[in-house]
């Protein structure tokens, strides 16, 4: 018995690395080239939908959502749920056929699914004929990348020391202790089907819980309208350069 948290990471959105060296794009430290992705361009509406769309987000309408957004979602997966989890009627049921049922824990890993996705609004899309918007560009996707090195970092070192410290995670899944779960109203079957397919169990709420709360922590020191105001006030500058360049 015991358990095992393995990470997963993946860009569906971002199929495409960005090679940041030929835009004069700056990587900051703890970041790979595989971590490095094309960005998604969108627009203000969509920029917008995007950012207040992430539920476990706090964001105050920093910078997330006018010219860049990265959007990180972590769900933990049992691979083999069927496998690692031993149903046996709960103490004081009166029909086998019926709830409530405790799950006892067998054992094996926990997938950490982290899916991450970054966007940048359409006013910072690269001209690659224009020196100014390669710079506009660069001062927004530097500040998104930011985002991401908080993202895999918490799900690479800060996350999986704290998940055998919390409560639930290390009763149910580290001790192996029964979790009842399910009514006398429901079929065994039924309730055994939705426990191993929910992926909004207490348990898997719980590693969701600890992630996002850390998560938001770390996106409104990213985003303080001081780190705000630095990057805004960059792109405006350089936009102002642009409208007012002599045209040829």
């Amino acid at each position: 018995m015991g358990v095992t948290f393995r990470r997963r990471i993946s860009w569906p959105e971002n199929d495409l690395l960005f090679p940041a060296e030929l835009f004069n794009v700056t990587v900051p430290p703890g970041l790979c080239s595989m971590d490095v992705r094309v960005p998604n361009i969108v627009d203000i509406n969509k920029m917008n939908q995007l950012s207040s769309g992430a539920g476990y987000s706090s964001s105050s309408g920093g910078l997330s959502s006018a010219y860049g957004f990265v959007n990180p979602k972590l769900t933990a997966i049992f691979p083999n749920p069927a496998a690692q989890w031993r149903r046996t009627p709960a103490p004081g049921a009166k029909n086998s056929d019926y709830g409530p049922c405790q799950f006892q824990f067998t054992g094996g890993e926990v997938i950490l699914d982290l899916t991450l996705e970054i966007y940048v609004i359409t006013a910072a899309e690269i001209d690659p004929n224009d020196d100014l918007s390669l710079q506009i560009f660069a001062c927004v996707y530097e500040h998104e990348l930011l985002h991401v090195v908080d993202a895999l970092d918490i799900v690479n070192n800060w996350l999986p020391p704290r998940l055998n410290m919390e409560p639930d995670v290390a009763r149910y899944l580290g001790q192996g202790q029964p979790y009842v779960y399910g009514t006398s109203t429901m079929r065994a079957s039924q309730l055994e089907k939705e426990f191993r397919t929910s992926t909004t169990n207490p348990l898997q709420a719980s590693i969701f819980n600890l992630w996002a709360t850390e998560s938001n922590r770390r996106e409104s020191l990213r985003d303080t309208p001081a780190q705000y105001k630095m990057v805004s006030d960059k792109v405006n500058a350089l936009q102002g350069r642009q409208a007012n360049r002599p045209h040829h």
